[in-house]
């Protein structure tokens, strides 16, 4: 861990941290295993939501594109300079339509769709604006979220009624596994992953049988990242927490090493096996279970807006305004509740980096 006590001591807490000797490892190791086969990463931005670190992302390689989850996300890269974005979900609202118009005169911008609404809503908006929108469509493949049924009877008319418009390019599939990424047991992972990859593999054949091209099959995350080559069916994945992993990734045991921190400071300890650490709902996200001490110095109670109560082990020796590091339990929606993050280097150096897509919505048109 390159996150020094020097460093700590500079921040007003609660702040995160990122360990960027850590976060460019597991680049590599990414794109090590991507470059084992044919598909290729699209990194997802939502997983940290932060410019300068995407950069080092696709710097490193093995990369053909940026995946998002909002038109604003879309709208930050490409003002970012960033190409090549992938709104993987349905933007069904008339100001994020028109926020993805003006991503779309940046750079190219593809989004998914799941039903003719979408595609006549994307379909007015480009000739609205004078701009195209690369189209997937979306089959759930087990997740039960959005996207078609598997075998639904309305897939090849969706993808002929892309393929039909003047400013929507058909580029093929989108299936996300979210319902396999963090299971624990690896061959349970990689069964469902599987069963995802064979689904798209069927629907892809269905409309290439139908006469249209489907040179696009995306999807996958960082639990199944390891799995996506095998099954050769993805051209590209969707992984995003690979890069500072959490808690909850970090019991899944998929190779990648945790390299995101909340920095607190230890404002009470009223007796050996009770104190507070002065970070809480309000700076970590808590749907998946509380954070983890970093260190294994002691075991989280539960948390409140703006603590966090501990049981220290009993040798634990830290005193009143020390700071203490804690591995929050989801990376996304923690990102999403801080401006600025913190990278620290092993050589001491420290940047300060905008989270600077951590807007959850689309400005309003009023």
């Amino acid at each position: 861990m390159t996150i020094a006590r020097a460093a700590v001591d500079l921040m007003a807490t609660p702040s995160l941290a990122i360990d960027l000797d850590a976060a460019q490892r597991n680049i590599g190791v990414a794109v090590d295993l991507v470059r084992r086969g044919a598909a290729k990463l699209r990194p997802h931005f939502k997983a940290h939501k932060t410019t300068s670190l995407m950069r080092l992302q696709i710097e490193a390689g093995g990369c053909c594109g940026i995946t998002c989850a909002t038109a604003h996300e879309a709208l930050v890269l490409a003002e970012a300079g960033f190409d090549d974005i992938l709104v993987a979900n349905q933007v069904a609202e008339k100001a994020g339509l028109v926020v993805l118009a003006q991503a779309a005169k940046l750079k190219r911008i593809t989004v998914a769709v799941d039903c003719f609404e979408h595609v006549e809503m994307l379909e007015e908006t480009a000739r609205a604006y004078h701009v195209r929108f690369g189209v997937l469509i979306e089959v759930d493949v087990g997740m039960g979220r959005c996207g078609l049924n598997f075998g639904s009877s309305r897939l090849l008319p969706l993808a002929a009624e892309v393929r039909a418009s003047s400013r929507l390019d058909f580029l093929g599939l989108q299936g996300y596994e979210g319902h396999a990424v963090v299971r624990e047991d690896r061959a349970v992972r990689n069964a469902l992953a599987w069963q995802s990859a064979e689904a798209l593999r069927h629907e892809k054949k269905r409309i290439e049988l139908g006469g249209i091209p489907c040179p696009v099959i995306s999807g996958g995350g960082t639990g199944t990242l390891d799995f996506a080559n095998a099954h050769g069916v993805l051209t590209e994945i969707q992984a995003g927490s690979y890069v500072l992993m959490d808690a909850v990734y970090s019991d899944v045991g998929v190779g990648f090493e945790n390299a995101l921190y909340c920095c607190t400071t230890l404002i009470s300890r009223r007796e050996p096996a009770a104190a507070v650490l002065n970070a809480g709902l309000k700076s970590m996200s808590g749907e998946y279970g509380p954070p983890r001490s970093a260190d294994g110095d002691f075991t989280v109670l539960g948390l409140s807006d703006e603590h966090t109560r501990i049981r220290p082990r009993s040798d634990w020796g830290a005193k009143i305004g020390d700071p203490v590091l804690l591995i929050p339990a989801h990376v996304d929606p923690t990102m999403n509740l801080h401006e600025f993050v913190f990278a620290c280097s092993g050589n001491g150096t420290v940047q300060k980096w905008r989270v600077d897509g951590r807007r959850a919505a689309s400005p309003s048109l009023l």
